[in-house]
């Protein structure tokens, strides 16, 4: 009996405390209301055994107490289930209304059984009714708490699993006494003793989801100190009961040791627990175990987030200094220091806020870098003084002297893919001083990577900056030396023929005008190097034909075979391109063909005009292309079937015929030739 009233009374103590909650919370509700029934119903109910236990009386208004405890946590259940979701979509008002018609006809039901056990109980009939009916209300609780975690949507499930987890926990245990009872014809013992605490121990699962919904979140402040010193009372006490229970059967089977053994066994225990009592580590474990899932966050973290992305993505302060006020605002820091690793292998200080620049370059390999990088933790520099085997659990730090000349508080690591690109050092901030906790650390840690992120991402841009500035003068480089090697090329004949017709003045004046045009043209390009150059293309009119007449003269001077032939269908044949620029860019077209066919073979130019367009056509008999390497790097830089040369004048010539409003089109077939299909915009011979 004395294990019947403590059981009971724990279990009345712990829905008195839930009541208590609840109705000091000022938040209001239409399932708030049912739970307080629920409670006060619960308590009453555990109030009534106690009473008679005490009074040795009958358990009547027990059993119509637990009927109507029942019914209330049931009535909890639908009235959370008709506002449930499923699929997104909100039950149907018919469906609610169907809830409310059952639980109408369950109470009626269960009353009129209980009116009707009570009559038939001396005559024994009505006790087996009255089973019955306790052990359909365990399953109907029991069906009714799947029912509302299944048609629950996921994003909620985390706010109701506790309350579902103690609810089905307490109608499996009295479905299981129930059954015993209705196959026994009487209730056992010890599960009506045990049912109690079976209670008890359940509801603080209820409370942690009351604590996560908004709508019965208590306004109540609990200590963390007294939850904290709380919790390792009552574990503590189970620890010694445990082993008090251990020592006691050690002690029954252990013979004439038995005693010796268990006193051992007791100093042991006791010593254990001193030590588990003194730890630091664990009592600090414990600390962010009861923070993280038993208290409201401290921050906000949506508007934490935003307010962190407005800073570091808005405003004319470079990134650097940017970076280092997003991490410190978020904790209030004064000032902060940001060091970052360079190709040296060393971090250095590269930007200051509200603290004065240092020279200070910390090797990668150092301890702290190390220490950070694997780890990811903040260092509180000053817990680190007072307390350093909680860093040094993780693995070995030691702070470099550097730390004492700039008196940092926190040093936050830059995280990127798991890499450490650098470490935020943070000033003292006095208003979180003795309140940093895990989740400063957590936030710190998550914005840290975001920053790194950002970090990482500007390096790569100015990486790609100068690559391209590198790509843009290689391609200068390459024009140039492909055009000195047309130059060389003109000087190269000239030396050639110069022993045969030194003495005709007509060669020496055109060695004259190949001379001096050779010169120009590379001042043109020293000037290009240089940056001098502020020439531009003339664009004027040009006629067509004359220019095609004039590179076949060209060619002709050359000696080189086979000489290109022309023919035109249309005199009209007017553009307004650059003059230079077109008669370079021809004569590569037809450069390559002598290139690519034998001195016996055919080069023809052919020109028409449709279509508003003037179509040139350079045909030649030479070896010709694939189509793949047509497709896929005729016209890209640095591509070439010839074995020699830069591979940029077929891509120089598209460039400029596109830039003209022309087109440039290939047909080809490998030992069978090639023709390049060009055409340029018609300009009227009148235009100016």
């Amino acid at each position: 009996m004395l294990i019947e009233i403590i059981s009971y009374s724990i279990s009345a103590f712990a829905f008195f405390v839930l009541f208590a909650v609840l109705v000091t919370d000022k938040h209001k509700g239409y399932k708030k209301k049912i739970l307080i029934l629920a409670a006060v119903t619960s308590m009453a109910w555990a109030v009534s055994i106690v009473i008679s236990s005490l009074l040795n009386t009958s358990l009547s208004i027990s059993y119509a107490l637990e009927i109507a405890k029942n019914i209330a946590w049931v009535w909890l259940l639908l009235a959370m289930m008709s506002s449930a979701f499923v699929d997104g979509v909100s039950l149907s008002r018919n469906w609610g209304g169907s809830a409310k018609a059952f639980f109408t006809v369950t109470i009626i039901v269960t009353t009129a059984i209980y009116v009707y056990t009570t009559l038939e109980r001396e005559s024994g009939a009505g006790s087996g009714i009255l089973l019955s009916l306790l052990l359909m209300l365990s399953v109907l609780g029991i069906v009714l708490v799947e029912q509302l975690y299944r048609n629950m949507p996921v994003q909620q499930r985390w706010a109701i699993k506790f309350l579902c987890f103690g609810l089905l926990g307490s109608y499996v245990f009295n479905f299981y006494m129930y059954s015993d009872a209705l196959l026994y014809q009487r209730i056992d013992p010890v599960l009506w003793q045990t049912r109690g605490f079976v209670e008890a121990v359940l509801l603080p699962l209820i409370a942690v989801s009351i604590s996560r919904d908004p709508l019965w979140s208590p306004e109540i402040f609990i200590s963390r100190r007294v939850v904290f010193h709380t919790t390792t009372l009552i574990a503590s006490a189970l620890y010694l009961l445990v082993m008090g229970a251990a020592g006691f059967y050690v002690k029954k089977f252990g013979g004439s040791w038995g005693p010796v053994i268990q006193a051992f066994f007791l100093f042991v225990t006791i010593m254990v627990l001193g030590l588990f009592l003194a730890s630091r580590r664990i009592r600090s474990r414990l600390k962010v175990l009861l923070n993280k899932h038993f208290y409201p966050y401290k921050y906000d973290y949506r508007d934490e987030w935003l307010r962190f992305i407005n800073t570091i993505s808005f405003g004319d302060d470079p990134l650097y200094r940017k970076t280092i006020i997003s991490i410190a605002q978020i904790i209030e820091c004064p000032g902060g220091m940001l060091w970052l690793r360079k190709d040296s292998g060393f971090y250095e200080c590269v930007d200051a806020w509200e603290m004065p620049m240092v020279k200070i370059r910390v090797p990668s390999q150092a301890s702290m870098p190390k220490f950070l990088e694997k780890n990811e933790f903040v260092i509180s520099v000053d817990e680190y003084r007072e307390h350093p085997e909680v860093y040094n659990r993780l693995d070995y730090l030691e702070l470099p002297e550097w730390i004492n000349e700039i008196h940092p508080w926190l040093i936050v690591p830059l995280i990127n893919i798991d890499n450490l690109i650098g470490f935020i050092a943070l000033a003292h901030a006095k208003a979180h001083k003795k309140h940093f906790n895990w989740e400063d650390s957590d936030l710190l840690k998550t914005a840290a990577r975001q920053a790194a992120s950002y970090i990482a991402q500007q390096e790569v841009s100015i990486a790609l900056v100068e690559a391209k500035q590198f790509e843009s003068f290689n391609k200068l480089s390459t024009y140039i030396v492909h055009d000195i090697k047309n130059l060389v090329a003109q000087l190269s004949l000239i030396i050639s023929n110069a022993e045969k017709h030194k003495n005709n003045p007509l060669f020496m004046q055109d060695v004259i005008n190949t001379i001096d045009n050779t010169v120009q043209k590379m001042n043109k390009m020293l000037d290009m190097v240089s940056g001098k150059s502020t020439d531009k293309p003339q664009s004027g009119r040009i006629d067509i034909i004359q220019l095609l007449q004039e590179l076949i003269r060209l060619r002709e001077k050359s000696g080189t075979k086979p000489v290109p032939t022309l023919g035109c269908e249309s005199h009209n044949s007017y553009v307004k391109a650059d003059r230079n620029q077109l008669l370079s860019i021809f004569g590569h077209l037809v450069q390559n063909a002598q290139d690519a066919t034998p001195d016996d073979g055919r080069i023809q130019i052919l020109q028409s005009v449709e279509n508003g367009m003037i179509l040139l056509k350079f045909i030649d008999t030479g070896h010709g292309m694939s189509e793949a390497f047509i497709k896929s790097q005729l016209f890209r830089p640095f591509r070439s079937t010839k074995g020699k040369g830069m591979g940029i004048g077929v891509y120089e010539t598209r460039e400029i015929i596109v830039a003209l409003g022309g087109t440039i089109d290939v047909e080809s077939e490998p030992g069978k030739g090639t023709c390049f299909s060009v055409s340029l915009p018609l300009c009227d011979s009148a235009a100016n």
